[in-house]
């Protein structure tokens, strides 16, 4: 018997669902262009919505030829047909899209991290593409010991064999 097994030797986040406000982050982001058009909408609804399809889009693929920023940019065009929003620009687009990468994290999280650095390996185990966890952690302030995106595994949660491949790297 292995005299570590049941010892905590790293902990993982999901990183897009826990330590980031999605919500806030990308609901503002179509008000913003909305306003912009002159568009009203219940953008919590459309970002809720944007939000579901996306994760329908990623959870349970394998090697797909896509990944999530990919996913992120063919759902926004979706949605924004869905809820006719098709005054929308395709600068008000990118610059919702690109409102991923910028997200801010709950405040509690930094201090929450480096803590739990002192004593544990701690990774961000993620849908998200690597770029945009990069981006986000550099915003933040982050400070992981490592990055794993189901990107970089080919396949994604919650397949088994994306949370073996993470915890036999760790």
């Amino acid at each position: 018997m292995n005299p570590l097994s049941g010892v905590i030797k790293a902990l993982t986040f999901d990183t897009g669902g826990t330590i980031l406000d999605w919500h806030g982050g990308i609901s503002a982001a179509f008000a913003a262009a909305g306003a912009r058009r002159g568009l009203q909408a219940d953008w919590h609804e459309v970002t809720n919505e944007y939000r579901r399809r996306s994760m329908k889009a990623m959870v349970g693929q394998v090697n797909p030829a896509f990944n999530f920023d990919d996913v992120h940019g063919r759902v926004l065009d979706e949605v924004i047909v869905h809820f006719r929003l098709d005054a929308l620009t395709a600068e008000d687009r990118d610059a919702i899209w690109r409102t991923w990468h910028a997200l801010d994290a709950w405040p509690d999280f930094p201090q929450a991290l480096a803590r739990l650095r002192r004593k544990y390996v701690v990774a961000s185990f993620t849908l998200l593409t690597t770029s945009l966890v990069i981006d986000v952690s550099r915003r933040n302030g982050f400070d992981w010991d490592a990055i794993i995106s189901c990107e970089m595994i080919g396949h994604c949660k919650p397949r088994p064999e994306a949370y073996h491949t993470a915890a036999k790297w760790l």
